[in-house]
Formats: structure tokens, sequence, C-alpha cells
């Protein structure tokens, strides 16, 4: 059994329920969370998340999910697994504060069955030569003679869709390398 609200809760829902409609003719694809915070950080209304979650419930003002427009994702694969040295190389940059110079730029590339570091570059700016350095100082320690066209093809190399990874030089190296990009999503 449910509790009836009081006479002087059902006036001031009245007015707050009135000043969400205002919002919502406003801004129609707003969520509760939105319309509570501009209330509440925008007008200055003191109001409690879950009360405009009620009373958009009650007078349904609660925007729908649009399930056709929701992205499709298939199966999630698994993540590659190496099977011998010089199989999955990884490669990556991270960006190191230092207090009395400024930013620097470290890219290294990892062997995936060993997980030892075989390539890195430091840089004052993450640019595409920084990461084509690391990935030739890789090469050169891994296979110091040129890698033979038996293991072309068969080394991947691992990274996310960042501009210096994807750009036309660095995937040109690669190809040229005989070394197979995998990008991360």
């Amino acid at each position: 059994m449910k509790r009836r609200k009081s006479l002087s809760v059902i006036e001031r829902n009245k007015v707050l329920l009135a000043q969400i409609k205002d919002v919502k003719t406003d801004h129609p694809l707003w969520g509760y969370r939105r319309v509570w915070s501009y209330l509440k950080y925008r007008q200055g209304i003191p109001v409690n998340r879950k009360r405009i979650q009620r009373l958009m419930k009650e007078h349904n003002l609660i925007v729908t999910p649009d399930v056709r427009r929701k992205a499709k994702r298939g199966p999630i694969r698994p993540k590659p697994h190496a099977e011998r040295p010089n199989h999955f190389w990884g490669i990556d940059m991270t960006k190191i504060r230092m207090t009395s110079w400024g930013w620097i730029y470290f890219v290294v590339v990892l062997d995936w069955y060993t997980k030892e570091i075989i390539g890195y570059s430091l840089g004052l700016q993450s640019k595409t030569e920084d990461w084509l350095k690391a990935l030739n100082m890789a090469v050169d320690n891994r296979f110091p003679g040129g890698i033979q066209e038996s293991l072309k093809d068969r080394l991947f190399l691992l990274s996310d869709n960042g501009c210096q990874p994807t750009s036309q030089r660095f995937m040109m190296s690669c190809a040229l390398l005989g070394i197979k990009q995998i990008f991360t999503t």
C-alpha cells in the first residue's frame, strides 16, 4: 500500500514540474541527469536527482532509448597470444612530466612473448619520426642482418589508432619491413 503525498509536497512538485517542462521544451532529448544538472547548477534550484527522475517518470518525460541507433557490436575477439619470440610486438607512447624541463614523450616497442623492451625513443614532441626510431631500433636489435624472407608477414605489430602509427610513413615502413600492423579498438 502506497502512502499518499501531502498537499504541500504536491504543490512543491507542481512548481518543479513546470520548471522541468520548460527545460524539456528547449531540450527534448535531455534525460533526467542532464535536466537535474541544469536546474541545480545553472538555475541554482536545490533539488535531488532522484526527485527529478521520479517526477519525469510519473509524467512520461523520460527519454526512451532508441535501439535502432545503438551501436552494433559483434563478438569480442580474444587478445592475441604470442607463441614465440618476435611473433607479436606492441608499440605505444607515454608522456612524462619533468618539472624543470616539460613533457618528454617516450615510445616503447615491447616483445609480447619475452616481455622485453626491444626498442625505444625519447623526444620533446610526439612525432611519427620518434615512433619510426623506436621501431627501427627494435628491428636492428632483433634482426641485425635484416628481417629474413621466412619471417616476413609472420611478425605482427600491435598499436592503437593514434595519428603516428596510422600515418602513411609509419604504415609504409612497416610494409617495407614485412611487419603486419594490427590496430586495437
